[in-house]
């Protein structure tokens, strides 16, 4: 069965499920949310260093911070501290990606999954390796809504932390407001 983060609710989730779509260098992708993290992982260690962290503490807002210049062992250990919130936050959105090639990995509101690479079909293969299939009509936690069962998204705190904490705790090594 799919599952969603515990900040995420949609109302049929039964219709969900590990799959993709490419358009040209873009891929959007949903992938259960037991797999998001190691995904995550496996993703930017693929990439070519130096690598950013980018959050939207409310992905409906224009608001987004950076950590630049991080080698992918500084990555992990953000993540690694602080990932589960960003994975389990309904509020927010992430994004990960290389500073040298510009590919990106953003999991956006509903933790849709959205990739941008000039060579996209080596992420296609990755998202297969966690049970992903490729269809041309890809359905998204946004393809369940309706005005009589609208998705939700909340705020979470995890360990005491929320994600403009999290922000906060990572301005004191370089994160800036963009």
């Amino acid at each position: 069965m799919f599952q969603t983060a515990a900040g995420v609710t949609v109302p049929f989730p039964d219709q969900l499920s590990d799959a993709y779509q490419l358009e040209g260098e873009n891929l959007t992708a949903s992938l259960s949310f037991e797999k998001l993290a190691d995904f995550v992982r496996a993703f930017y260690t693929r990439l070519d260093e130096p690598l950013f962290l980018a959050i939207h503490p409310d992905a409906d807002t224009d608001e987004v911070w950076y950590l630049d210049n991080m080698t992918k062992k500084q990555l992990t250990m953000i993540l690694d501290g602080y990932g589960e919130l960003l994975y389990q936050d309904g509020l927010s959105a992430f994004a990960v990606g290389s500073l040298a090639t510009e590919e990106e990995l953003f999991v956006q509101k509903y933790k849709v999954l959205s990739i941008y690479s000039p060579q996209i079909a080596r992420f296609a293969r990755l998202l297969e390796q966690y049970g992903a299939v490729r269809t041309n009509q890809l359905v998204t936690a946004w393809d369940t809504f309706s005005a009589e069962h609208p998705g939700e998204v909340r705020r979470l705190e995890i360990a005491g932390m929320t994600v403009p904490d999290l922000i906060k705790e990572l301005q004191k090594i370089g994160m800036y407001q963009g």
